[in-house]
């Protein structure tokens, strides 16, 4: 099976750099997400995905529109659950915002980098089954990406998401894996050709 993975446009963020609660899409985010949609358009998929996150919704409604194709939300697909990272203290707020996983999500009502990761999997397992039981055999799904990385991380073998393994993945961009080959499903690159 062929999945193409999809990183959403970028998010409406607080002048703290945080992801607002429930955040949609920027007016930048909406174009990101526009021409990504088109290039998955081009990949024909059989069906597509996404997480329950406004944010993964939005981009997704874009391929939907364009193609009449439902969009079926997996919520196990959303990114991690940070708890009230808001009312955080400003040092930890900046570790957030430049992209550090390793704060204590847990102690905000948020999850763990390791029960994220399981309910990524769980979500990425819930994704397959569908896909497997229907006999489709190229699928899109529209998500986050620290879900990205918990796949590529689980295709390759790895139990848990590490942020740091790869350059961050732009807004908008795109990975192809294929589950069913040997060779390594990371190619080492995204593609964002379709964003220039």
């Amino acid at each position: 099976m062929i999945i193409h993975l999809v990183r959403h446009g970028l998010p409406k963020t607080g002048s703290d750099g945080l992801y607002l609660p429930d955040a949609g899409l920027t007016e930048l985010g909406h174009q990101q997400a526009s021409l990504a949609a088109h290039k998955v358009i081009g990949l024909n998929p059989d069906a597509s995905f996404t997480s329950d996150v406004p944010r993964a919704v939005q981009s997704a409604a874009h391929f939907e529109r364009a193609t009449k194709q439902n969009v079926r939300q997996i919520p196990n697909l959303a990114e991690m659950k940070t708890g009230n990272i808001w009312d955080a203290p400003v040092v930890i707020k900046k570790r957030i915002s430049s992209g550090d996983y390793h704060v204590d999500f847990k102690s905000m009502g948020g999850e763990t980098i390791t029960e994220f990761s399981n309910r990524a999997i769980t979500g990425f397992s819930e994704l397959l089954h569908i896909a497997t039981s229907a006999r489709l055999n190229r699928i899109a799904a529209f998500l986050h990406e620290g879900v990205i990385g918990t796949i590529i991380d689980h295709l390759e073998g790895r139990d848990s998401f590490d942020p740091k393994r790869r350059e961050t993945m732009p807004y908008g961009a795109m990975i192809t894996v294929d589950t069913e080959t040997s060779a390594p499903h990371f190619p080492g690159y995204w593609d964002t050709d379709h964003l220039d």
